[in-house]
């Protein structure tokens, strides 16, 4: 279920609207039910096993250890960046 919310940190760029992604089962899904990531051992990983972020204590990580969002209940919550940015 952590795991989910490093994923999240893999999705953070789009706009700022509020992300459906979900996780279960050590994936993670977008809106649609697509994988498009993998979560285990505090860790993220992209469908090609790169690493993307990490999970801990209800919080989601990007790579340089800054909170981009928080997960629970199945579900992740994540600050988007704007396109400006």
């Amino acid at each position: 279920m952590r795991t989910l919310l490093l994923i999240l940190s893999i999705l953070c760029f789009g706009s700022c609207k509020p992300s459906l992604i979900t996780y279960r089962n050590g994936y993670i899904f977008d809106k649609q039910g697509e994988t498009i990531g993998n979560y285990a051992n505090g860790y993220i990983y992209s469908p090609k096993r790169i690493l993307k972020g990490y999970y801990s204590n209800g919080y989601i990580y990007d790579d340089n250890h800054n909170i981009i969002g928080n997960y629970a209940n199945g579900y992740v919550n994540v600050k988007m960046k704007n396109k400006d940015d």
